[in-house]
């Protein structure tokens, strides 16, 4: 009957194994995409698959009469699981830092500004604030520039552009 059980739960691990690593590509798909920051709902959503793989593999050992060559192997599979979990971990990581509104990288990476915006608006109050003191935080629309890629960032922030021309 043991091993009856043994097989059962090798099969299950299998089975979640590998809708383990495709729930971590559409993971790391999403997160790319929509640009999700490090945050505890995010994390809690990354972390569980692995819990779940972790406690699946505890029953197995429980069940399972080889031991030995059984924690070998299960060992390899979550040497195996924790590369995508890095990964996601890591990715979070650089989308929450990307996404702090900082000076520089706003005046030298434009295709970063959309990433910044709610960092921006909720760490510097822009209404108040004088065009000059705008313009010093945010640096002058640039005449020869695509005015309408700049027009737009700025009409985001929800800034009167008429005045920056």
């Amino acid at each position: 009957m043991e091993k009856g059980k043994s097989s059962i739960l090798w099969g299950i691990l299998y089975i979640y194994f590998c809708l383990y690593i495709l729930m971590y590509l559409v993971f790391i798909f999403v997160i790319d995409m929509v640009h999700v920051p490090l945050s505890v709902m995010s994390m809690f959503v990354v972390v569980m698959p692995f819990i779940l793989l972790v406690i699946i593999q505890k029953f197995i050992l429980h069940v399972s009469a080889r031991r030995d060559k059984d924690k070998k192997q299960l060992f390899t599979v979550m040497m195996v699981a924790l590369i995508p979990l890095i990964v996601c971990t890591v990715q979070l990581s650089v989308n929450k830092y990307t996404s702090n509104f900082n000076q520089d990288r706003w005046l030298n990476y434009e295709e970063k500004r959309v990433h910044m915006v709610d960092d921006l608006l909720q760490q510097h109050k822009l209404i108040g604030k004088s065009n000059e003191e705008i313009i010093k935080l945010l640096g002058a629309l640039r005449k020869q520039a695509v005015w309408k890629r700049e027009l737009l960032h700025y009409t985001i922030l929800g800034m009167n552009v008429v005045s920056f021309l």
